[in-house]
């Protein structure tokens, strides 16, 4: 096996970007939603929101510029997240005033790194009859697994896996949401495929990794099951 994509989400339900390496610490890989909004009138204002709460936040894209992060979107340049025109943008989209703000520890719905090995989105895609893109599951680490059957990774709950200097507890499966059914390149919905992942797989796809041991990573870099 090895690592055939690496992902980082700056802010938390925004679109990501592909990196080739990074120093992956106890918290996961740095800058990995560091960043995420926040509904300062709702009814849990200290509470991180996603895409679930308001699909809008797909629509935009988070990146790390010289070590700065930028966020873009619709009419939106890239531009710095603090500045105020990105939050007009994310009230115009979502129709409510949002508010970014940095998240001690990062917004993690769980533990700091998700996985998933791409047999498994492949093997979906056989059972949909229909293209899946691995984007859609927002993992940090896609795993390139020859010869691995689909959904090998549940099985991994409880190991650890390694890669160079790098060890990972994997800690439980991922469950999915509506996020999902979002394409992320055009962002029409596909309501199927969750339903589909309900009823095959309890709604689960990939695993959450905790971080056992620190170091480099990258793109190409092998990874074994211990």
């Amino acid at each position: 096996m090895e690592i055939a994509e690496l992902w980082r989400y700056p802010v938390k339900s925004m679109a990501g970007e592909r990196i080739t390496r990074a120093e992956v610490t106890a918290g996961g890989l740095p800058l990995d939603r560091g960043i995420a909004a926040f509904d300062r009138n709702g009814r849990r204002p200290g509470h991180p929101l996603s895409a679930r709460h308001f699909p809008g936040l797909l629509l935009f894209a988070a990146e790390v510029v010289g070590g700065a992060v930028v966020v873009s979107g619709p009419d939106l340049p890239p531009t710095p997240w603090r500045e105020d025109r990105v939050r007009r943008r994310l009230a115009d989209v979502c129709q409510r005033r949002l508010d970014l703000a940095e998240v001690e520890g990062g917004a993690f719905d769980d533990a700091p790194l998700h996985l998933i090995v791409l047999p498994s989105v492949a093997e979906l895609a056989g059972e949909l009859r229909r293209e899946v893109e691995p984007r859609r599951f927002r993992a940090n680490l896609f795993i390139s697994a020859a010869g691995q059957e689909g959904g090998s990774e549940r099985r991994w709950v409880g190991s650890e896996l390694a890669s160079g200097q790098v060890v990972l507890q994997v800690a439980k499966e991922c469950p999915r949401c509506v996020v999902t059914t979002r394409d992320p390149t055009t962002h029409q919905r596909w309501p199927q495929l969750l339903r589909h992942l309900a009823q095959t797989r309890d709604a689960m796809m990939g695993v959450y990794c905790e971080v056992v041991a620190a170091g480099p990573i990258a793109e190409r870099d092998p990874l074994v099951l211990v």
